[in-house]
């Protein structure tokens, strides 16, 4: 269940006066296949008004009515259909393990998600196939009596054996094993959705807003479903990343591009420990200087968050300290700054970051029990550190740290590969 769901449920027992008198209580049901109910809420979740009879109110545009209101892609799919694709993309549709979630219902319009997915495979966007996904959630053992059941014999790694069963075994003769049947994108699917990949990017955008103008200017996937219509799909990311440099300081969508661009080519850190530190002392009087400006360090940290995802740490921790200076209240302020400090080394500054915020948390008479414990984790990993002796204890010393990194999550095994043979060629 996702956040939707669960901030939606128990939510519906309020009538609200936005919705017409005339309308029924409770999107139509009576089109969903009996096997595919399992997978939804019960049908008095799927209100018209998401979050009735509260601030957060807003009334479900149903799909049809949403088609008179965008444009569908040179294909002829809509907004909706588009991330539908993308969801198939990942391996776990149709009757997803944890069911569908209700942002199809109440972002999307679509009440039977199903159906909907019945009619992209009969427009030759999606397929049935054995999911590789659900195959690889099988134990080996499983999967040999999985094969045995059809008369296959399989052999070798679990890896082998998956391509045995996909390649061997029709999907009409897997029908009774639903929960191994998934759609797959077909090469017209693929390029559908690569050519509208605004819309995926825009439905998990960081900045995007409701429809109404609530929280000012808006700023959303419908909003550039209308600005693309008219132009060249291709340069979506131009667009879209100059109405972000101009509203939110970054151009996101070219630099997430680039960074794609570049995730095959293996990564390393960019700056060492030392790079990292001189440049926060460098900057310290600057940051001090744009902590006076006006403002609360909200959209500091959301700047810092934004280029921190796209790989730019030297101006992520900028905004972040700057944020911090502030006094911005929030928790994921401090520990997106901890994880950066923490990437290149600089537990002092890790240290400094971790006490503020226990500040800052008892001052509000806040729980800070979850900073103290990094806190003693902190103090712990600086105590394990010894004086530099020779060049020999500081590459092995340096590739521990990096191994403690890729451990953690910090870095990726091609960083850390990467920089292994950069320590041991010295």
């Amino acid at each position: 269940m996702g956040l939707f769901d669960f901030l939606k449920k128990g939510a519906d027992n309020t009538n609200s006066s936005q919705i017409e008198k005339q309308q029924p209580r409770y999107a139509d049901s009576s089109t969903i296949d009996d096997d595919e109910r399992p997978y939804y809420q019960p049908d008095e979740y799927y209100t018209y008004e998401s979050y009735p009879g509260t601030g957060m109110g807003k009334k479900v545009i149903t799909f049809d009515e949403r088609k008179k209101t965008s444009y569908p892609s040179s294909r002829g799919l809509y907004v909706a259909e588009i991330m539908l694709l993308e969801y198939c993309s990942r391996g776990s549709y149709p009757k997803p393990k944890n069911g569908y979630p209700g942002l199809w219902w109440f972002e999307f319009g679509i009440r039977d998600v199903g159906h909907a997915l019945a009619s992209l495979q009969d427009r030759g966007f999606i397929r049935l196939t054995v999911g590789a996904n659900s195959l690889r959630s099988l134990t080996v053992a499983q999967l040999k009596d999985l094969a045995a059941e059809y008369g296959v014999e399989c052999s070798g790694k679990k890896a082998d054996i998956i391509n045995q069963i996909v390649e061997t075994i029709p999907v009409e003769r897997l029908r009774t094993h639903d929960d191994l049947i998934k759609y797959e994108l077909t090469e017209t699917g693929k390029d559908e959705l690569e050519e509208n990949a605004y819309v995926p990017y825009m439905c998990k955008h960081s900045h995007k807003t409701t429809e109404d103008g609530r929280f000012g200017k808006t700023f959303n996937v419908w909003d550039i479903n209308k600005l693309l219509h008219d132009k060249d799909i291709s340069k979506w990311r131009e667009i879209i990343g100059a109405i972000e440099k101009k509203r939110f300081g970054v151009n996101i969508a070219c630099e997430e591009g680039k960074q794609e661009k570049k995730k095959s080519a293996g990564k390393q850190l960019k700056y060492t420990s030392e790079e990292m530190r001189q440049y926060l002392i460098d900057n310290k009087e600057k940051i001090s200087k744009a902590a006076q400006k006006p403002g609360d360090g909200f959209n500091e940290e959301m700047k810092g968050i934004d280029l921190k995802k796209l790989g730019k740490d030297k101006e992520a921790l900028f905004s972040f300290y700057v944020s911090i200076c502030k006094k911005f209240d929030a928790p994921a302020l401090y520990n997106e700054t901890m994880i950066l400090l923490r990437k290149y080394g600089l537990l002092e500054e890790e240290k400094a970051v971790c006490k503020t915020a226990i500040k800052l948390n008892k001052d509000l008479k806040r729980d800070a029990s979850a900073f103290e414990r990094r806190l003693e984790k902190i103090e712990s990993l600086l105590a394990k550190e010894k004086p530099k002796t020779d060049s020999g204890s500081d590459s092995a010393k340096e590739l521990k740290r990096y191994k403690e990194l890729l451990d953690e999550g910090i870095i990726t095994p091609e960083e850390y590969e990467e920089k292994k043979k950069q320590l041991l060629a010295l």
